[in-house]
């Protein structure tokens, strides 16, 4: 049986409040309740810090543009993004979500995370580049290796080239 995303993500909505309730239990029996709810708190500030930092340079950028008249698209860049994400997983209680947030932070983990990404994206069936997706009854697999189009022509061609459609011959 294999889940879609939604299914896991709802799956790990469910499961992340009691894993948190569990972690911060246990690490509140190890160094005492107060310095556990201490440092929850101090990471909910910092990254509410962070959220405001990206905020503000990102409005930073906008208003720089919109002074030079150079609106293009309003999109964060790759580390802004990640502060942002990492900031929100440090606002959210618990110490999972704030070691999260923290990996976020270093490059080597980012990179990492984009290649697992990268590598989902791919295996799941998306875009790649140089590739054509038919539906079942726009092609049918022949002997000779050349592919035919429910039309009736033979589409023929060579790696790296425009395929060219030819008649049949009937």
């Amino acid at each position: 049986m294999r889940l879609s995303w939604a299914k896991w993500l709802l799956l790990g909505i469910l499961i992340l409040p009691v894993a948190e309730i569990v972690v911060f239990v246990a690490v509140a029996a190890q160094i005492g309740f107060v310095n556990a709810f201490l440092i929850q708190f101090a990471c909910s500030l910092l990254g509410v810090a962070m959220i405001r930092s990206v905020g503000r340079v990102r409005l930073g950028r906008l208003r720089s543009q919109f002074g030079e008249s150079m609106i293009r698209t309003a999109q964060f860049d790759d580390a802004d993004l990640a502060r942002l994400v990492a900031g929100l997983l440090l606002v959210v209680p618990g110490f999972l979500t704030d070691v999260l947030g923290a990996l976020l932070l270093l490059p080597a983990a980012r990179r990492g995370l984009g290649a697992i990404l990268q590598r989902a994206s791919a295996a799941r069936g998306g875009a790649q580049p140089g590739v054509i997706d038919l539906e079942p009854d726009e092609w049918r697999r022949q002997e000779s290796g050349i592919r035919e189009r429910a039309s009736g022509k033979h589409v023929s061609g060579v790696r790296g080239q425009e395929a060219k459609a030819e008649p049949d011959g009937s």
